[in-house]
């Protein structure tokens, strides 16, 4: 299961390149392309990530996190797609997600506080600090194209 999470991941993430490029490039089929890229990234790779972890989750909190973040890939996904595609709703979507990645950072310092490993600690805390920037630096760009 794990060779065909990484291989959705990949495809859907060179579909998601080439789209971008095409549209930047005002080529035909690039919307189509983005499309394709954002429901298989959504609703193939964020599931079968979801049923991976699921798999390897000890506790109920761990299984909460990665239900979490599967749901705000998806909003995410689809509201990266609503926006591209210059379809209503798309700011709603991207709210809904960028809320959703805010609500998951302090469950991911709650969780590394409370692992006695130090090399899982450290993990959590470095993927909690990635999430931070991320979420930061998206929500930087998503504000600043809104404003002007």
């Amino acid at each position: 299961m794990k060779r065909n999470t990484f291989i959705i991941g990949v495809i859907s993430s060179f579909l998601l390149l080439i789209g971008v490029a095409m549209k930047f490039e005002h080529w035909p089929g690039a919307g189509i392309v983005i499309t394709i890229a954002a429901v298989l990234f959504a609703f193939g790779y964020a599931v079968l990530l979801y049923i991976d972890k699921n798999a390897l989750a000890i506790n109920d909190f761990q299984k909460f996190v990665n239900l979490l973040t599967m749901i705000a890939m998806i909003i995410i996904m689809i509201g990266f797609v609503f926006k591209f595609q210059h379809w209503p709703g798309a700011r709603i979507g991207l709210y809904a997600g960028h809320l959703m990645l805010i609500a998951l950072i302090p469950t991911l310092f709650i969780h590394a506080s409370k692992e006695s490993d130090p090399v899982k600690k450290l993990n959590f805390n470095n993927e909690a600090i990635l999430l931070v920037m991320l979420t930061a630096f998206s929500f930087f760009i998503w504000l600043v194209r809104s404003i002007s």
